[in-house]
């Protein structure tokens, strides 16, 4: 009987040690959903890319209403942010 009772506890002892680290995985799972929210509240999209030569990669993103020209190469990556807030530019009503 001592043997099914070693069992029973280290069955016990398994379950307890899974259900904690469920546990924990739920909460750091939660806390990174809260900080890194970036689709549902910062409105970004990506709009079009485009490779250059010597492997770099010219990208175009809207970012809470403002375009983005990220151009990403070995050395690393530039942002310009693009967004005509003159109104000088396109004119639709034409």
């Amino acid at each position: 009987m001592t043997g099914l009772e070693d069992l029973n506890q280290k069955v016990i002892i398994v379950v307890t040690f899974t259900g904690v680290l469920l546990l924990i995985w739920w909460y750091v799972k939660a806390q990174l959903a809260k900080t890194t929210d970036l689709g549902t509240r910062g409105h970004f999209r990506h709009i079009e890319s485009k490779r250059l030569a010597h492997a770099s990669v010219l990208s175009l993103f809207e970012v809470n209403n403002k375009k983005v020209l990220v151009l990403q190469a070995k050395q690393g990556a530039s942002f310009i942010d693009i967004t005509d807030t003159s109104g000088t530019g396109r004119n639709d009503h034409v």
